[in-house]
């Protein structure tokens, strides 16, 4: 829009106009942030009632639209649970999936019960890196919450993109943030991609700061946060690729593998540019890189152009990321072999040791569960 209007008006002129244009977003902005508080202020005054599960509940969630990483986190966590010996699920709301019931199965820890269609691509995905893990989908929560304990003995559930889920009570209350841009542009939707109002990060227990590697100074956002999560503890993960895995050969391959190599890289993910930059790092020769909307269900036209743009720009693969691996049906195969880049969340430092300390005392699990 810029670039047009810059034929016909000055700088100036410009920027009064711009102002004109997304005045009605602000006031959209403001009037959705007074929802958002008058809901919360509802559920703390009992009027609108949260539930209670028989066992306890990890809420892991964000305060923006977009990604910041809680897939890859609740994988940490079902992975930490299940390692300590404690019965786990996770609770999502199958985003995207076609399944529409009150609560679904997509994985019983042993067997995929859900195609990715059904589940959404999130769940799927949780369904095919964890086992012994289930994964539930559905609206009713609660719901899904009584099943773990009823059909698996869990006792603890991971209440996935919970952060804003107030009708089912939780023990913890993890709030993620992405340290690049942990508060978008600063506004609320649909001016910004605020989902909530900052001082909301006040019923956060801990922050978990995501991608904290990047970020070009970690220590002056910890003292932000402190006005908007007084009292909350503040931990920092990181990206750590962990291998290549060949879509088509069906077999591990070294992340050295990428150094050097001509690749065109695509994603349908909230955060792009972290991907790019896993990459680089690595070593890989971008020659092409693909950014589709998130969540974005990939038509056999679209990974056609991707393997024609591959071999006109001379790539030696094709590179995508885990989540955007399960919406890959029916890629067709071509000279130009597909590689999935895996990635895991880690602590920086120490920061592992201090996170668990602090979720076993808040959980009242004890280190051993």
């Amino acid at each position: 829009m810029g670039s047009l209007f810059n034929l016909f008006l000055s700088e100036t002129e410009e920027g009064k106009l711009r102002k004109m244009l997304l005045s009605p977003l602000c006031l959209l902005s403001f009037f959705y942030g007074l929802l958002v508080r008058a809901r919360v202020h509802l559920y703390r005054l009992g009027i609108f009632r949260s539930s209670s599960l028989p066992c306890k509940v990890v809420s892991v969630g964000n305060i923006t639209l977009g990604g910041t990483g809680k897939t890859p986190f609740v994988i940490l966590l079902a992975e930490l649970f299940h390692g300590k010996g404690i019965p786990a699920a996770i609770l999502s709301r199958g985003y995207k999936g076609s399944f529409s019931g009150p609560l679904g199965i997509v994985t019983d820890g042993k067997k995929t019960l859900m195609d990715v269609r059904q589940a959404g691509d999130e769940p799927y995905l949780l369904s095919r890196k964890l086992r012994g893990v289930p994964v539930f989908i559905g609206r009713e929560r609660r719901l899904s919450g009584q099943a773990a304990v009823d059909k698996f003995q869990a006792r603890v559930v991971i209440l996935d993109d919970g952060f804003q889920h107030l009708p089912l009570k939780r023990d913890v209350n993890l709030l993620l943030l992405d340290a690049r841009t942990p508060f978008g542009n600063g506004w609320l939707f649909p001016r910004g991609s605020l989902r909530e109002p900052l001082d909301q990060a006040k019923r956060a227990d801990a922050v978990i700061l995501t991608k904290a590697d990047l970020s070009v100074n970690i220590e002056k956002l910890k003292e932000k946060l402190l006005r908007w999560a007084p009292g909350s503890p503040i931990f920092a993960l990181r990206y750590a690729p962990i291998g290549i895995w060949d879509q088509i050969q069906e077999r591990t391959l070294p992340l050295e593998v990428l150094r050097g190599r001509s690749i065109l890289a695509f994603t349908g993910i909230g955060s792009p540019t972290s991907f790019r930059r896993s990459l680089e790092n690595l070593g890989a020769r971008i020659v092409g890189f693909n950014s589709f909307r998130d969540h974005y269900w990939y038509r056999p036209g679209d990974l056609r152009k991707l393997l024609q743009e591959g071999e006109q720009k001379g790539a030696e693969a094709l590179l995508t990321t885990e989540k955007d691996s399960v919406r890959l049906e029916g890629f067709p195969q071509g000279k130009i072999p597909l590689w999935v880049l895996s990635v895991r969340h880690e602590f920086v430092g120490k920061e592992q040791e201090r996170f668990e300390e602090f979720l076993w005392n808040k959980l009242g699990l004890g280190k051993k569960g």
